[in-house]
């Protein structure tokens, strides 16, 4: 069950890159994304698995709702991909909220 969770969220995070949502990310930064979540996949240590989420939680939280391509069903596929896996979404929401707040 854990590693369907896991290819959940490495599917949502896949197209929500190939949807364009991360293309504001630096090259570093989606280089670093990817790098974090292919190590994140082949964690099995709860402990590992732990850090290597805190480390992840930054980079997902900068994924761009806003942009044309993206679908109700791609974000929700995001959110359940975070949940299933107990990435905190409240927190992401929190900074999610305070950048997109219309001027």
């Amino acid at each position: 069950m854990k590693s369907n969770n896991k290819a959940m969220l490495y599917e949502a995070v896949s197209e929500f890159i190939q949807l364009h949502a991360f293309d504001h990310l630096l090259d570093h930064e989606l280089a670093q994304l990817k790098s974090l979540l292919n190590q994140w996949a082949q964690v099995s240590e709860a402990n590992e698995m732990h850090e290597l989420t805190e480390k992840l939680i930054p980079y997902l939280s900068k994924a761009n709702f806003f942009v044309e391509t993206i679908s109700p069903a791609a974000i929700q596929l995001w959110f359940y991909a975070l949940s299933y896996n107990e990435i905190p979404i409240g927190n992401m929401m929190q900074g999610f909220s305070h950048s997109n707040e219309l001027v």
